[in-house]
C-alpha cells in the first residue's frame, strides 16, 4: 500500500521499537536462558506481523490521504489539470501523479489544501474542481519586483461521494507554477 521502501521503513521502526522493550534475561547461558531469548524473539515477530497485517498497513484501517508537489516549474493553460508529479504520501493509491487527479475511495468529509508559488511578475488562479465543477478559488498574482516571491494557499472542506474526482486547474488564464513549493494535499476527516 505504501510502496516497498516506506513499508519496510515502517516495519523496521516497529521492530526496533519492540526490540527496545525486550527485558534483559539473566542466567548462566544454559538452555533455559536461550529458550527465554527464543521466546522473546518469537513474541516480537508475532507482534510485528500483527501490526503489519492487521494494523495501520491494512488498507481497511489506513486513513485516506495524499500529498504531492510539483517536481519542476510548469506552465498550464486555462482549464488544464495541474499535475503534481512528486508524491510524498498516497494511501489507497487514490491520487494519480500521471493525471493530477484524486479519486475518493470512500464517501466522507475531506479537507484539501493547495499551495502555489508564482515567479516574480507571474500569476496563477488555482481552482479546486470536483468532477468538473469548481469548489474553491485561489489567486496568486505576483506583479511585484524582480526579486519578490509570492506563495498563496487555501483550503477547502468538502463532503464527497465515493468515486468523485478532485483536481486543480487554472480557472482564469495561463498559470506559471514554481517547482518544490507548489503542492496539493487531501485527507478524509471522517
Amino acid at each position: 500500500m505504501f510502496g516497498g521502501k516506506t513499508e519496510k521503513y515502517i516495519q523496521g521502526v516497529l521492530a526496533m521499537t519492540l526490540l527496545f522493550h525486550i527485558s534483559s534475561v539473566t542466567g548462566n547461558c544454559t538452555n533455559t536462558t536461550l529458550k527465554l531469548f527464543d521466546d522473546q524473539i518469537q513474541a516480537i515477530q508475532k507482534s510485528v506481523r500483527t501490526i503489519v497485517e492487521d494494523g495501520f498497513c491494512n488498507k481497511k484501517n489506513a486513513p485516506v490521504g495524499f500529498h504531492a508537489y510539483m517536481g519542476s516549474t510548469k506552465t498550464y493553460e486555462k482549464g488544464v489539470v495541474w499535475v503534481y508529479d512528486s508524491v510524498v504520501t498516497n494511501t489507497h493509491n487514490a491520487y494519480s501523479a500521471t493525471t493530477g487527479k484524486f479519486t475518493t475511495p470512500e464517501q466522507g468529509l475531506y479537507i484539501f489544501s493547495i499551495d502555489t508559488l508564482s515567479d516574480p511578475g507571474k500569476a496563477s488562479h488555482a481552482g479546486l474542481y470536483v468532477d468538473g465543477k469548481i469548489r474553491s478559488w485561489q489567486v496568486c498574482n505576483n506583479g511585484g519586483g524582480k526579486s519578490q516571491w509570492l506563495t498563496c494557499s487555501n483550503s477547502a472542506i468538502l463532503l464527497l461521494q465515493r468515486g468523485e474526482t478532485v483536481y486543480v486547474a487554472d480557472y482564469y488564464s495561463t498559470a506559471s507554477i514554481r517547482e518544490l513549493h507548489s503542492d496539493f494535499s487531501g485527507a478524509k476527516l471522517n
